[in-house]
């Protein structure tokens, strides 16, 4: 299923390219794309187009952006609507226990919560609903998570195309 999901996702970011790119991160930043494996997909790209720095540069902001626009999506939704607007979203199920941590971490730390989370797996983003329920200011929401997703980001990139290209040099 992964696999033929992945080869899915490379299709339509050959054929498509950075606007699907964008989608599938906002999709992930939105929690409903989580099964996408975007963490393939983000460097996967980068190898697949031989980006240059700068190119590279860009497709980072790009993934950012949608993700950053997805948690945001995840903000004003429960903002507007509490826990529940991500309740009712399909295929969407996240325990009480994760949805408790995220209220305690964000009543702790507030925005430096959002950009700290932002770098932990499975927690990512979760935290945009308590932040959103609490009225959170936006402009400050959106710095935290598209700095910290930027960084992120970018992180991924760097250790999986560096990774690949010693590979490929040693094989080569």
């Amino acid at each position: 299923m992964l696999e033929s999901a992945v080869e899915f996702g490379f299709t339509l970011l050959r054929v498509v390219g950075l606007p699907a790119l964008f989608v599938f991160f906002v999709l992930k930043g939105a929690i409903v794309g989580k099964p996408l494996p975007t963490s393939i997909f983000l460097p996967g790209y980068v190898i697949a187009v031989s980006a240059t720095p700068a190119e590279t540069v860009g497709i980072v902001l790009v993934s950012a952006s949608g993700y950053t626009f997805g948690q945001l999506l995840v903000y004003e939704g429960a903002r507007r609507n509490g826990v529940s607007y991500i309740q009712a979203a399909p295929r969407v199920t996240i325990s009480e226990e994760r949805l408790r941590r995220g209220e305690e971490l964000f009543a702790k730390y507030g925005g430096a919560g959002i950009f700290l989370t932002n770098f932990v797996p499975y927690l990512r983003g979760l935290i945009l609903i308590p932040a959103g329920m609490a009225g959170y200011p936006m402009w400050r929401t959106a710095v935290y998570a598209f700095s910290s997703t930027v960084i992120y980001h970018a992180a991924i990139v760097v250790v999986a195309v560096g990774a690949f290209r010693a590979v490929v040099s040693a094989l080569g």
